[in-house]
């Protein structure tokens, strides 16, 4: 039986950006950092490939290949279409299927995170040995977000016309918030990351006081439109604590009435819906918090690009490309 590794996620934010916050009458110093958390990629899979064998060469297709290695101590079959891939220790870092409705493609499901930068290196080659015209069917999109106080960050919403499922933990504060359904072409998370971690009895740092983590999770065409499908989804990320004053007393409790129950948007007339829309909408554009995750998501979106697009195309990029 392998060993199993504690995964120390933490160490995996290598390039935290350090940020200041205005909190009531006092200023925090929190850190952010942008990543990519999942990635699913779709292709149609080659009929033939060369496949190195203690006897030379043969020509095999897909599913011969995933045969030949299963049981190697990587690759391990969990249906008659499916395998998983594990590292040394045995977890799991990505899912391989062959399409049953879609004749002659397959899809492969990872995070990248996961994957250390040698085996990074091979399925970069795996999938471009693997798959014609690869295209990317789901691409998440994650931000982590150090000691931002847990009483601010759960005022926030999206405020766009979309589905809203708070969850809340036995002490009544919320740990997690969904904004769309799972089935849609974009579903927005933000979770208590801090919580998870110590529930998976994983590494977190003394001195990380909160840990929250805001997730795009982007499907089909929404995924290769990511760039702007985070822009979209900031710029609708609000909370209704921190409105000019110019805001009419009025508005402002029907506001604080529908940011408390969503479902509170379904009742009103279309023309109030978008006044109040307008006015959180307004007040994102001036957020302190939503422009530190502007900026970041800017600072960063060169080397996302860049990851995603080493991916796509199996490019093996070494350390000295960088």
């Amino acid at each position: 039986m392998k060993e199993k590794q504690v995964i120390n996620e933490w160490e995996k934010l290598t390039a935290l950006s350090n940020r200041r916050l205005s909190v009531g009458e006092s200023v925090k110093h929190i850190k952010m950092n942008w990543s990519i958390d999942r990635i699913t990629i779709v292709g149609k899979l080659k009929e033939s490939i060369l496949y190195n064998t203690s006897n030379g060469f043969i020509c095999i297709d897909f599913e011969q290949l995933m045969r030949l290695n299963e049981g190697q101590g990587y690759l391990e079959s969990v249906s008659s279409n499916g395998w998983k891939l594990v590292d040394k220790f045995g977890e799991n870092i990505a899912y391989i299927e062959i399409l049953k409705f879609q004749e002659g493609k397959g899809r492969i499901d990872f995070n990248p995170s996961k994957i250390n930068d040698f085996l990074a290196s091979s399925m970069k080659n795996f999938i471009h040995d693997l798959f014609l015209e690869p295209h990317f069917s789901r691409a998440d999109i994650a931000c982590d977000m150090i000691d931002v106080p847990n009483d601010f960050i759960t005022q926030y919403r999206v405020v766009d016309p979309i589905s809203f499922k708070p969850i809340y933990g036995r002490s009544g504060k919320l740990e997690t918030a969904y904004w769309g359904s799972r089935s849609s072409e974009r579903q927005i998370r933000l979770y208590n990351k801090k919580l998870e971690q110590e529930l998976k009895r994983k590494i977190v740092p003394q001195e990380i006081e909160t840990w929250w983590r805001l997730e795009l999770q982007l499907r089909r065409g929404k995924a290769n439109n990511w760039y702007s499908m985070v822009q979209e989804s900031l710029d609708s990320f609000a909370s209704t604590h921190f409105l000019p004053t110019t805001v009419k007393p009025m508005d402002k409790v029907m506001l604080d009435g529908l940011v408390a129950n969503q479902n509170n948007w379904s009742i009103i007339s279309r023309d109030l819906k978008y006044r109040l829309r307008k006015i959180l909408k307004e007040e994102s554009l001036n957020d302190e918090l939503t422009n530190h995750l502007r900026e970041t998501f800017f600072e960063k979106s060169h080397e996302l690009k860049k990851e995603l697009d080493t991916w796509l195309q199996g490019l093996d990029v070494s350390e000295e490309e960088i």
